[in-house]
């Protein structure tokens, strides 16, 4: 069953597509229950994101020009199963940055199944998502907020992230190219992914497996980069060879390929 994350991601993705949507639309589209879809409304109601009216919804008049929604709706259960699987592979105790972006805010929900993790993320609904969790010690990045993304960017947040040393960078991606470059859409994205990269032992890819051959603007870093690749699938063709080219350890649910102490070994190398 989706969690309110989820729903919410697919319900707001859903009113960006059509005018007005019925409870019972969306009841069927997150395969829940009229009641759990009323009190994600009231939820949402009561973030402002959406405006309620009898029998259904309609999005808020200022959420209308974001697209993070829009992002986070798409391939929302291959990005669950991907990030269900990230929280089998980190090890409890492990420190990590977590990047911007829908795949790791999704990820996030399901790493508060971990013990003891300290995350240092620039991706706000990641940290919305995580700083209750008991035993976890979270940081959030300064610098100035990407409305897009909900992620904090710029020299602060850079500076930041450089005063650390972790066990894993936790990155996404908007796509992966045919030449093996982890593309975005957004230059000021680039630097505090970069610096993400530079400062853990070990970086690992949360993305499904959408994300090959996916459009994006920016090159950010070589696939050369990422020593383990978290997937909903196993990748197959061209993504395969790419990856296998590239010295990529590639873990998917048939196949997850490392327990979480050999990744607790594999991080603190």
């Amino acid at each position: 069953m989706m969690r309110s994350l989820e729903r919410h991601a697919v319900i707001l993705g859903l009113l960006r597509q059509q005018e007005h949507v019925t409870i019972e639309a969306m009841a069927a589209a997150c395969d829940a229950s009229l009641q759990t879809i009323r009190r994600d409304l009231n939820q949402l109601g009561e973030d402002g994101r959406v405006v309620r009216y009898h029998g259904g919804a309609r999005l808020a008049d200022h959420a209308r020009s974001a697209t993070y929604e829009v992002r986070s709706a798409s391939h929302v259960r291959e990005k669950v199963a991907a990030g269900q699987l990230l929280a089998r592979f980190i090890p409890d105790g492990a420190t990590l940055f977590i990047a911007g972006g829908s795949t790791l805010a999704l990820a996030a929900q399901e790493l508060r199944a971990c013990e003891g993790l300290t995350i240092v993320t620039n991706n706000l609904h990641a940290a919305v998502t995580l700083y209750d969790k008991t035993g976890f010690d979270v940081c959030v990045l300064g610098g100035t907020m990407r409305p897009a993304s909900g992620s904090m960017i710029g020299e602060e947040a850079v500076r930041m992230i450089e005063r650390y040393s972790l066990d894993f960078a936790v990155i996404g991606t908007c796509g992966i190219s045919p030449d093996g470059a982890l593309l975005e859409y957004d230059q000021s994205l680039v630097p505090p992914l970069l610096a993400m990269i530079a400062n853990a032992r070990r970086t690992v890819l949360v993305a499904d497996g959408s994300k090959f051959g996916a459009k994006g603007i920016v090159r950010a870093a070589p696939l050369s980069a990422v020593n383990h690749f978290v997937t909903d699938r196993a990748p197959e063709g061209p993504a395969a060879d790419l990856l296998a080219r590239a010295g990529v350890k590639v873990h998917h649910p048939a196949n997850p390929n490392l327990t979480s102490e050999e990744a607790a070994a594999d991080g603190r190398e």
